[in-house]
């Protein structure tokens, strides 16, 4: 596979959709542990079909069970270009996505999820070890996420 022509030069763009929970046996759940190599926090779960009409025939989805803030976090820091989101049960709600260095917080973006129409979040969160989503108790779905990875 090559570089995409977005990715900086010296990494890679990795774009995960979830579909791979899809045969799993069960229409919601925990997402597994370490899922893609990072670290889930326990709100992290992800839905298909027959639990959301929100989820593409086929497809899989993350959401935050319970409305809980959600986060991901790995060792090695990330890039997050992209993400693919929606609302499950409320028409609109505003979503804060900061990105996270050591402890600090480098990045913070806040846009405008809706129900039933996914938006695409350009994101540039360089270098970050730890994302997390908050959406004041509200269910976030998410249906991609790009995240670039710099070449070993």
């Amino acid at each position: 596979m090559g570089m995409p022509p977005n990715a900086p030069s010296g990494s890679r763009e990795i774009v995960i959709t979830f579909e791979d929970l899809c045969g799993r046996g069960q229409p919601v759940g925990p997402l597994p542990t370490g899922y893609a190599g990072f670290t889930w926090s326990e709100s992290a779960w992800f839905m298909t079909r027959e639990f959301s009409s929100s989820v593409r025939p086929g497809q899989a989805a993350l959401f935050n069970a319970h409305g809980e803030d959600l986060f991901f976090e790995r060792e090695h820091p990330f890039g997050l270009k992209e993400l693919s989101l929606s609302l499950l049960w409320m028409n609109t709600v505003e979503i804060l996505v900061e990105g996270w260095e050591t402890g600090v917080c480098k990045f913070a973006e806040t846009a405008t999820a809706r129900k039933n129409a996914a938006i695409r979040l350009k994101l540039d969160f360089r270098d970050v070890d730890r994302v997390g989503l908050k959406s004041g108790g509200d269910h976030v779905v998410i249906h991609a996420v790009t995240f670039v990875f710099k070449e070993v």
